[in-house]
């Protein structure tokens, strides 16, 4: 198997950069990449991280991964990003420094198009289009916190909801909202795929340990679900929600504080998700609330400064 001039032989593992192009100025760009060839034969699973360049928490833990899988007793391939948008890293922000264009808005990319958009287009034809299934881990930077694997309802979703649910997350969210993700993209193509959110927020402060933890045995437990490693599934409890209100922050400004005791839980109309404080006044200017029956999932704002379009809270109906 070989990425670019990144080559490992049956039972080997190898690491380097997947060079995908030069900016106008002529510095190399390119994604780093581990790829650990099983010494036999059986799947490609990709697992991909730091799409954004504030989504770091994967990249703490999925080296030591790399490093915890034998590849002489994995069967098939494993191709693991720890961290996607070295750009965004280097200079903390979500988009790309290159282009500034969010890596989570290109679809498959584009040959002709920005640096970018080169870049996805050269990463999915190169790995992508080579797996039979992607893991997607995301988290929520520092604005939300999400413990839930999400499905698109496209392509192979039966088969990405059976692997959604392997993975050990708290919840799996059948209606992932379609999007210009290079995830979505590769579900339309048929390819099994997850977008796996495993933290943010608080996070890398009060919950550091058991969010990495969530990305380890995702990894695992993946491998196992799919015959690449032998071993039991660390599982328990997954519960399955089909997706119908997401939440936004569309209406009133200010400080923005949801109920994390109810993530998790059955709630009714009306009920209080959280209220929408005045900066100077303190005065509660909105209170959210419900506005239908539902089980709320776990996710939700951490930062209680919540742009538009940044999802407050997540109500379905649970299936399983």
């Amino acid at each position: 198997m070989n990425i670019g001039s990144i080559q490992a032989q049956p039972g080997s593992k190898a690491y380097g950069f997947f060079l995908t192009g030069e900016t106008h100025g002529r510095f190399s760009v390119h994604i780093p990449l581990h790829l650990i060839v099983g010494a036999n034969p059986g799947p490609v699973l990709v697992v991909q991280a730091g799409v954004s360049g504030l989504e770091i928490e994967p990249a703490m833990v999925l080296p030591e991964v790399v490093r915890e899988i034998d590849s002489t007793a994995l069967s098939g391939t494993v191709i693991i990003v720890p961290l996607m948008n070295t750009s965004g890293f280097e200079f903390e922000q979500v988009n790309s420094a290159w282009d500034n264009k969010d890596l989570n808005s290109l679809g498959r990319g584009s040959k002709t198009g920005t640096v970018s958009e080169q870049m996805i287009a050269a990463y999915y034809d190169a790995v992508l289009s080579k797996a039979d299934a992607i893991i997607d881990v995301r988290t929520g930077a520092q604005w939300d916190y999400h413990h839930y694997a999400g499905v698109y309802e496209v392509g192979n979703a039966n088969k990405s909801k059976a692997l959604a649910t392997a993975l050990g997350l708290p919840h799996v969210l059948v209606g992932q909202p379609h999007d210009q993700t290079m995830a979505c993209a590769a579900a339309s193509d048929g390819k099994i795929v997850v977008a796996a959110y495993t933290g943010g927020g608080p996070g890398l402060r009060d919950f550091r340990e058991e969010d990495l933890g969530y990305v380890r045995s995702s990894v695992f437990n993946a491998l196992r679900f799919m015959n690449m490693l032998s071993g039991a599934r660390e599982n328990s409890g997954v519960k399955v929600v089909k997706a119908h209100t997401f939440l936004t922050g569309n209406g009133e400004r200010g400080f923005t504080f949801m109920d994390s005791s109810k993530r998790g839980t059955m709630v009714k109309a009306g009920d209080q998700l959280g209220y929408i404080r005045h900066p100077f006044t303190g005065e509660i200017v909105e209170r959210i609330t419900a506005p239908r029956d539902g089980f709320m999932i776990d996710a939700g704002v951490s930062w209680p400064v919540a742009l538009e379009g940044h999802v407050l809270a997540i109500l379905g109906d649970l299936a399983e």
